[in-house]
């Protein structure tokens, strides 16, 4: 085959290609013999690139993903102390007012203890004294 300008490389000398299989797919491609690297076809390194790509963006949304989740175990958290807030504050609010109903029971009986002077309310008394002594202290 005669030598012409489309043969010849930059340096003038003639292109030489050689057929080989890819080492990641197995399809063969021309590939100059001179060159040095993988022996990866072309198709390979583009699927490469868009795996890069694609993982990239996968990765950008896992973050954002995960971001999310943590705003809503924050917002839950958040609800959650409210909660809690709303629940010591009932517990506490109960806990004064079964004290209060206690102490205006002790009260009565100790009215009627200085009016009647009856030994039912005394024993009332004293069972109220004990149960409140049990509870409170």
């Amino acid at each position: 085959m005669p030598d012409t300008e489309k043969n010849k490389n930059e340096n003038g000398s003639k292109l030489s290609l050689e057929l080989i299989p890819c080492s990641r797919c197995g399809n063969p491609f021309f590939r100059d013999p001179n060159s040095e690297g993988d022996d990866v076809c072309e198709n390979c390194i583009k699927l490469e690139q868009r795996k890069r790509q694609l993982q990239l963006g996968v990765f950008d949304k896992v973050i954002e993903v995960e971001n999310a989740m943590e705003q809503s175990i924050n917002e839950m958290k958040n609800q959650l102390t409210v909660s809690r807030g709303k629940f010591n504050k009932d517990f506490f609010l109960k806990k004064i007012k079964n004290r209060s109903q206690a102490l205006n029971k002790s009260i009565e009986l100790i009215e009627k203890i200085e009016e009647t002077n009856d030994e039912k309310y005394i024993e009332e008394y004293k069972a109220l004294f004990e149960e409140m002594k049990k509870k409170y202290s």
